[in-house]
């Protein structure tokens, strides 16, 4: 049985044709509709409202170049949030360890580096990095003098404020805690496990290091994660095909407000030549001549004549004729 598909036009249904619209969908550039299922449309439509006020289109032609300039701006920001997630994809490789790895700490801390350790943007209160700084002294003295203890409970006094710190880090994610319910002394519990006790010692003190050093490593740190960066994104084709994307889509919407804005200024061009044609001005009838104010005392009057002077000059011209 032979089954002919040329006759299929795809589907008939609005949310059919809404389904396949999105067909072959990978970087939302060459979607045939504006808007992408997971976007908001109540943003899509703010959006061509404050285009369409800041442009304000006064015929068709100009709604519909608008409407192109709103759509391309959009699919601009979208592009530009997906090249975004793509340079975290490549950050989310470098972890804190990778990172101390690549600058050089020290061996010894590099296992405890801390998430904050990829944030080169974090910032420290000053009071929390002078109660550090005095814990971390209280852990180097420790270190140097009382390391190996067979019970931290004989000990744990002469350096109060790194216990109570450490206390207060472990608290959410050991059990039981480091010290009894009335912080009169550590739980038996790790006071039968000194090395369990005298490991998480490490941990704390490792973590006070990276905070009071952090601002020393700032700059490090932001070197390091560039080379990373760049050595990546050079052997990963998508992040120029995503950069590239998003300055072809920035072209593209200023070419339409170059061609928005010529548009309007020929508009107005035409529209000041008709005007300037249909106001026409009234002419100067007395243009050319010079016209000469006299006083009315200085004007002369006129000679008055006799009537038998004009009966005279009557018979002379009869004779004539």
């Amino acid at each position: 049985m032979t089954i002919h598909y040329q006759g299929q036009t795809g589907p008939k249904s609005a949310a059919g044709k809404r389904i396949a619209s999105l067909n072959a969908l990978r970087t939302g550039l060459f979607a045939k509709t504006p808007l992408l299922p997971f976007e908001d449309e109540a943003r899509y439509k703010q959006h061509i409202k404050l285009v369409w006020q800041s442009l304000k289109p006064e015929d068709a032609v100009q709604v519909q170049l608008v409407q192109q300039i709103a759509d391309s701006m959009w699919r601009g920001m979208r592009q530009e949030l997906r090249a975004a997630l793509h340079r975290e994809e490549i950050f989310k490789q470098l972890t804190p360890r990778i990172l101390a790895g690549l600058m050089s700490i020290d061996e010894s801390l590099v296992p405890y580096a801390p998430p904050f350790l990829v944030t080169p943007n974090h910032r420290f209160g000053r009071a929390i990095l002078k109660q550090s700084r005095q814990r971390h002294q209280q852990y180097l003295h420790l270190q140097q003098n009382v390391r190996g203890v067979a019970n931290y409970n004989m000990v744990w006094r002469s350096y109060p404020e790194f216990f109570q710190g450490m206390h207060q880090w472990f608290a959410n994610t050991i059990s039981p805690r480091i010290f009894m319910s009335n912080n009169q002394g550590i739980e038996i519990h790790w006071q039968n496990r000194p090395k369990d006790l005298e490991a998480m010692i490490v941990e704390y003190g490792s973590h006070l290091w990276y905070v009071t050093h952090f601002d020393e490593l700032r700059a490090k740190i932001r070197t390091w994660m560039a080379i990373w960066f760049f050595l990546k994104g050079r052997h990963s084709h998508e992040v120029e095909m995503y950069d590239e994307i998003v300055l072809r889509e920035r072209r593209s919407c200023q070419l339409l407000l170059d061609s928005f804005f010529k548009m309007r200024k020929s508009q107005m061009d035409h529209a000041l030549m008709m005007d300037s044609r249909l106001s026409l001005a009234l002419p100067n009838t007395l243009e050319g001549i010079d016209v000469t104010v006299m006083n009315p005392a200085e004007i002369p009057e006129p000679k008055k004549r006799s009537a038998k002077n004009e009966m005279a000059n009557l018979e002379d011209e009869s004779s004539t004729s």
